[in-house]
C-alpha cells in the first residue's frame, strides 16, 4: 500500500439540460494502483504458460504478454500522478458541458 497519502481523482461532469447536473466520483489512487498489482501478478503468472508471439503486424491480436507491459505503464502513471501536489488535471468548460478532474 502507498505510503504517500490519499490523493484521489476527483471526476466531476456537468451537463446543461434544462439545470447542471453535478456528478462527482471520488477514486483514490492508491486502489486503482493496488487493483492493478493484482492484475500484474496475476498476468505474470498467465506470461509463464503462455509463449511469446511475434505478432506479425496484425494489431487486432493483442497478448498477455503485451497486456503485461501496458499494466506496468499505466501503474508507472499512477505513480507520477500520486507524486506532486494536488493539481487540476483536466478543467474543460463549453455552454453544454463542464469536465474536470483534479488530483487532491
Amino acid at each position: 500500500m502507498s505510503t504517500r497519502g490519499f490523493r484521489c481523482l476527483w471526476i466531476r461532469l456537468q451537463l446543461k439540460d434544462k439545470r447542471f447536473i453535478k456528478m462527482p466520483f471520488p477514486i483514490q489512487l492508491y486502489i486503482l494502483e493496488e487493483l492493478l498489482d493484482c492484475c500484474l501478478d496475476l498476468l505474470s503468472i498467465a506470461c509463464l504458460f503462455i509463449p511469446q508471439r511475434s505478432t506479425g503486424g496484425s494489431s487486432s491480436d493483442i497478448s498477455v504478454h503485451l497486456m503485461k507491459e501496458l499494466v506496468l505503464v499505466v501503474m508507472a502513471l499512477l505513480r507520477a500522478l500520486n507524486d506532486d501536489e494536488p493539481y487540476d488535471l483536466i478543467d474543460i468548460r463549453t455552454d453544454e458541458v463542464q469536465l474536470s478532474i483534479r488530483v487532491k
